[in-house]
């Protein structure tokens, strides 16, 4: 017993023993960390003494105001709480207050294209065409900015795309705007005309790869000027006073240039007025910001009308600064939607009465007057349980007898859609069939590489389109 009390003793001994040892150890290391920290901080402190002692004590207080105004902004900023993601349409910045806001938002329509036409004389070059041509093109590549400052209802836009030939940057939209809560709004800059609504419809969200021929031919374009317009829940109407059609990116001296057919090459009218009214008898507004309308969609119905005059001097035939010119042209549309279905009509006249054009035989010149006009119809529909979607389009232009090449001229287009992810991503494929010669109507655009025409001095020339579009 009392050799097993020892042994407990001799335990409990060495036990304290190693317990004082390891406290002892613990110390010491805790001190040797303390001075390191100490050390550190006094030759940190030492430096920083050692740099503010040659500073002026104006270097001094400058040097703590600036620290002291850093540090209330970096607390300001937090406080804010900025907002920044994707809405599902836009990359956006804006404040959390709401009351600031830019959205960044883009497009890319990449194709490739097959011609097939006659060989022959070609097109209007008088230049000889192969039967084939083939190739890739990226369409469109656009970059769009915009949203609102100080207040939500005061909006802006900006969007530039690079030209698909060269590659060089053009501006196309710049305008700023209001908008009042009473279905008023205005802007001024630079935009598209409130005219022909298959213009108006942006290229994002066209049914077939393009517009068509007749809106290639007739459209508005884009002008500076300003516009009042207001959207009641039944009816809207726009009306603007403008430079005229086809007058982006000029100078506001520059007169107008007017081609043998009666139609705008660009500069500036002396005035010009535009006015939209559009009745919806059915649906939304939304439903008409394109022309498809996906399975399970409710019944749309729109009609528009709108009215468009300018003159003043012109360049016809020429530089600017001839004689006086007087423009007007009428457009009329339709369009429906429903379940899985769309169609869509438009008409367009447009008249250009313009003096001492034409030389009269005698010496002097004549007036020429010019009356054209078109139609457009199309349409749409989904396959059942898929994002496939076959469509169809004719447009027909008839040209004034008193111009050169004055045949009547129609294309035919008809393709699909695979809506992957809506417009946001989408394969589109058609054939546009020239059913009568592109030499052989002033009007039919027949060297427009953009939609794929080269020109051809016969009938049936043929285009192949394959489109992917990319909005982000």
């Amino acid at each position: 017993m009392a050799e097993q009390a020892h042994k407990r003793q001799r335990c409990r001994m060495a036990s304290n023993k190693e317990s004082l040892t390891m406290r002892q150890t613990n110390r010491l290391v805790l001190l040797a960390g303390t001075a390191a920290v100490i050390g550190a901080g006094s030759t940190a402190l030492a430096a920083q003494e050692q740099a503010w002692s040659g500073a002026s004590a104006d270097e001094v207080r400058a040097i703590v105001s600036e620290m002291m105004a850093d540090a209330e902004t970096r607390s300001s900023l937090l406080q804010s709480g900025g907002t920044a993601g994707h809405d599902g349409k836009n990359f956006f910045l804006g404040s959390a207050d709401g009351n600031f806001r830019l959205d960044v938002s883009g497009q890319i329509q990449f194709r490739y294209m097959a011609n097939f036409r006659d060989d022959g004389d070609g097109d209007n070059d008088g230049v000889g065409n192969d039967d084939f041509e083939s190739g890739f093109q990226t369409r469109r590549t656009k970059l769009e900015f915009g949203g609102h400052v100080h207040d939500p209802n005061l909006f802006y836009k900006i969007v530039g795309a690079f030209d698909r030939d060269g590659g060089s940057f053009d501006l196309e939209d710049a305008f700023v705007g209001y908008r009042w809560d009473n279905g008023f709004s205005f802007r001024w800059g630079q935009f598209k005309l409130p005219f022909m609504r298959e213009e108006l419809v942006s290229s994002k969200y066209q049914l077939a790869v393009d517009r068509s021929n007749l809106n290639e031919v007739f459209n508005q374009d884009r002008s500076q000027g300003i516009e009042l317009a207001y959207e009641a829940e039944a009816w809207r109407i726009a009306g603007a006073f403008s430079d005229g059609f086809a007058s982006d990116n000029s100078e506001f001296a520059s007169g107008k240039t007017i081609g043998a057919n009666g139609f705008f090459t660009g500069g500036e009218s002396d005035y010009a007025g535009t006015a939209r009214f559009e009745f919806k008898f059915a649906g939304d507004w939304a439903q008409f910001k394109d022309f498809t309308s996906p399975s399970g969609s409710d019944f749309a119905f729109m009609m528009g009308v709108a009215g468009h005059i300018e003159g003043g001097d012109s360049g016809a035939f020429g530089p600017p600064g001839g004689d006086n010119y007087n423009f007007y042209s009428v457009t009329v549309d339709a369009s429906l939607e429903g379940d899985g279905w769309n169609l869509f009509g438009a008409f367009v006249w447009a008249t250009t009465d313009y003096s001492n054009a034409v030389p009269d035989g005698l010496g002097g010149f004549d007036d020429l007057d010019t009356d054209n006009y078109g139609f457009v119809v199309q349409g749409g529909i989904m396959l059942p349980n898929t994002d496939w979607e076959l469509f169809g389009r004719y447009s027909v232009i008839f040209p004034d007898d008193d111009i050169n090449d004055d045949d009547t001229f129609s294309v035919v287009t008809f393709g699909t859609n695979y809506y992957m992810h809506g417009h946001a991503a989408k394969f589109t494929a058609d054939v546009e069939w020239y059913i009568d010669s592109t030499e052989a109507n002033a009007l039919g655009q027949p060297n427009n590489p953009g939609v794929g025409a080269l020109g051809d001095d016969d009938e049936n020339e043929i285009v192949l389109r394959l489109q992917f579009q990319l909005l982000f």
